[in-house]
């Protein structure tokens, strides 16, 4: 039994990698690999569903199978310390749970045969959350060497085509094709020249940025820690390649979440970090000069960005973002209690502009496609662990995360539970709730 929930443990954590280091997308990525016989309705689309993405159920096999006790007990109140449990499992603090269950029913009493995937992205975010939590000693000991390893490949990739200005020819992966003579290829401005953004492996640089800010904010904890020599170099190269991959992503709004996280560090800074300033202070320092001479080397084109907001390419994405804001407040107001059905924002927003793409706004787009009772749930799956556990110490980590997820999700339509990174993502800041941080709070 203990050997089939260490192959599940094992298991979850190739299939987070996976998730996390690749983009999955109709042309690649390791979740297409070895197509599976789809049935017409489905293989017209021109998705390719691989051997890899039976992992999901593999992973929930091998949990159940190895559980001492597989019947469930669900008791109505919890335990009365705000955690609602299972016999022999858990389902965490309640405060993540009963808004996320609360949406998730929403959103099951609206299934039909077109949102069939997005639930199971939905599903998907379950499964992390769940699995995390139900797992304390894995998550403290494997997940941030997981996530490194993300950062690493993610970051190394973004610097690479960064520096190179192009794709680096990895399709296998769900890298995307980057041209700077296409249009919709993200650029920045520099000497009245395109610059290309970096992507890593992800569809936008916007969604590298979110990715990296998360990611960071994740493991940063586990310098309190780490003692072999080997898993410190392991955590600061992961750390510094990371950032480095923030940096030529060029998103403003992940810097500013990168930030917010910080301040909440800062807030709760801990005894044991102060005491151990000397394990770190120079893989820090390092870290810093290199963030400087990123700065020195392409200040003009971090102003860009920042400052030059009246040039003509970002005037252009500000009048195109007001635009579809418009729209989706204009959607909202014309089906406010069923709004257009889930999934069906763009084709919604396109029959009154044929220009217009999602809304960089997800309070906004769930309004859209779930109604009224969709934005109020919404709100709730995000401020009710805020409000109920965001003050305290010990739960600085749930609290920077998920508050750098909220920024994000303020000006982009990327962290939703209903895109793979995103449910990925979401899960893993809802265990943050419920995880015990490295050394005890505060």
């Amino acid at each position: 039994m203990s050997r089939l929930r260490q192959f599940s443990q094992i298991l979850f954590g190739l299939m987070l990698f996976l998730l996390l280091v690749s983009h999955a997308s109709s042309q690649g990525g390791p979740f297409s690999w070895l197509p599976l016989p789809l049935p017409t309705a489905v293989s017209g689309y021109g998705w390719q569903i691989g051997v890899l993405s039976l992992l999901p159920l593999l992973v929930v096999g091998g949990w159940w199978l190895g559980s001492q006790t597989p019947t469930l007990a669900l008791p109505l109140l919890g335990k009365g310390d705000g955690s609602l449990s299972l016999e022999g499992e858990g389902w965490g603090e309640g405060g993540i749970v009963v808004p996320l269950a609360t949406f998730s029913l929403l959103v099951l009493l609206r299934l039909n045969s077109a949102t069939v995937h997005l639930v199971a992205m939905l599903g998907l975010c379950w499964l992390i959350y769940l699995f995390l939590v139900n797992h304390p000693t894995w998550q403290q000991k494997w997940l941030w060497r997981v996530l490194a390893g993300v950062l690493l490949v993610q970051g190394a990739v973004a610097v690479c085509q960064f520096i190179l200005q192009r794709e680096l020819g990895s399709a296998w992966l769900g890298e995307p094709t980057l041209d700077l003579l296409v249009e919709g290829t993200s650029v920045a401005q520099r000497d009245g020249q395109n610059w290309l953004r970096a992507y890593g492996l992800n569809s936008h640089p916007n969604q590298l940025g979110l990715l990296l800010t998360t990611l960071i904010l994740l493991i940063w904890p586990q310098q309190a820690r780490l003692e072999p020599l080997a898993l410190r170099g392991f955590f600061w190269l992961a750390l510094l390649v990371g950032v480095a991959g923030l940096l030529v992503s060029l998103s403003r709004s992940a810097w500013l979440a990168l930030g917010v996280g910080g301040v909440i560090f800062l807030i709760h800074r801990r005894p044991a970090l102060r005491r151990s300033w000397r394990h770190f202070a120079v893989p820090l320092a390092i870290l810093l000069a290199s963030i400087l001479l990123f700065v020195l080397v392409y200040g003009d084109l971090m102003a860009s960005r920042l400052v030059a907001l009246d040039s003509p390419l970002e005037s252009r994405s500000l009048w195109e973002r007001q635009r579809d804001l418009g729209i989706a407040v204009q959607l909202i107001g014309k089906r406010p209690f069923l709004g257009t059905g889930l999934g069906q924002y763009l084709a919604a927003a396109q029959a009154i502009n044929p220009s217009a793409v999602t809304v960089h706004n997800v309070p906004l787009l769930m309004g859209a496609e779930l109604g009224a009772v969709g934005l109020i749930l919404w709100l709730l799956f995000w401020l009710w662990p805020l409000g109920r556990y965001g003050r305290s110490a010990k739960h600085r980590v749930g609290t920077a995360v998920w508050l750098a997820l909220i920024v994000m999700g303020l000006v982009h339509p990327e962290p939703t539970l209903f895109l793979p990174k995103g449910a990925v993502l979401w899960g893993l800041a809802a265990a943050q709730w419920h995880a015990v941080e490295p050394g005890g709070g505060e």
